[in-house]
């Protein structure tokens, strides 16, 4: 099996598929298991967010490299290389493996692409970087328009009425009849009382 060096726990499960039951697991076009190369590591990568937000370290040691952004620029070959080094780790340690430690894939699984291409050479691939479709990176965050000011104290001002009018209690018909009778009373005493005054008194 191809590696540098092969993940044993590789090695051990064609064996072990082979003893209790007599055959070996699916084989690819080069003769290789495919539960551990059918994948290449690029669909794996802890670092593919990066790459498909078009976060790229560009050299050693720069501000992408430390904070762990995609290492296909310095000439990461995971695109083309068929390995579960991505999901399967070494002595069950995590990120012991040449991406974990900040070194690009070099494709030692890859008899075309360790022996044939340089190691810091890059992969032709397709959408090497995001596509339009995807937010920029590096946006203009943090300006507040007036546009944008606006449409918020709209939009707080018809939820501030709303809570308004649903905190109010409504009336039922009944009590808004008794109210209008009490009124109305009201307004005829009110005119009874005017009406008296100005009846002349007769004298004795």
């Amino acid at each position: 099996m191809p590696g540098c060096p092969p993940n044993p726990y590789n090695l051990l499960a064609v064996v072990l598929e082979y003893v209790t039951m007599g055959r070996l697991p699916a084989l690819d076009e080069f003769s290789r298991p495919k539960f551990a190369y059918e994948r290449v590591i690029h669909e794996n990568c802890p670092r593919r967010a990066h790459f498909d937000a078009g976060r790229f370290a560009v050299s050693f040691g720069d501000e992408g490299h430390r904070k762990g952004w995609c290492l296909y620029k310095l000439g990461c070959k995971g695109p083309v290389t068929h390995a579960a080094c991505s999901t399967r780790h070494f002595n069950e340690i995590p990120g012991v493996w040449p991406i974990g430690i900040g070194a690009p894939c070099v494709g030692c699984t890859e008899k075309g692409v360790l022996w044939r291409m340089g190691t810091f050479e890059t992969v032709p691939i397709h959408l090497a970087t995001p596509p339009d479709t995807y937010p920029p990176i590096y946006s203009n965050a943090g300006q507040f328009k007036v546009g944008a000011a606006a449409l918020v104290g709209a939009i707080a001002g018809a939820v501030g009425g709303a809570t308004w009018v649903a905190s109010q209690r409504f009336q039922s018909s009944q009590e808004a009849g008794i109210a209008r009778v009490t009124v109305d009373r009201a307004h005829a005493e009110k005119t009874k009382v005017s009406a008296e005054k100005q009846i002349p008194k007769k004298e004795d």
